[in-house]
């Protein structure tokens, strides 16, 4: 099974970038300590400060699936509710 690489983009509300920013951290340090996570690195935008980008790779799409149901993950997304303008996520095969 290939590998799957993730870019999500996520913008927050002004009113909760630093109880956001916390939270993004605690996700990344827990999200990395998975079997099967290759990598999960967050970025933050240069021109516009609320926009955060995920790169992440898992070895397969079984470790993705786990991941998603994580109760750190579900946990994230609850306490994000209401706190995140938009969120787009693209999920990549590696032809090349």
């Amino acid at each position: 099974m290939s590998a799957i690489t993730i870019i999500a983009t996520l913008t927050i509300k002004s009113d909760f970038q630093a109880v956001l920013l916390e939270s993004l951290k605690k996700l990344v340090d827990s999200s990395r300590a998975e079997k099967g996570c290759l990598q999960y690195d967050l970025h933050q935008d240069n021109q516009n400060p609320l926009v955060y980008v995920f790169i992440e790779r898992w070895a397969s799409q079984d470790v993705l699936d786990a991941h998603n149901v994580s109760e750190h993950f579900v946990a994230f997304g609850q306490f994000t509710k209401g706190k995140v303008e938009s969120l787009d996520i693209n999920l990549l095969t590696k032809v090349y």
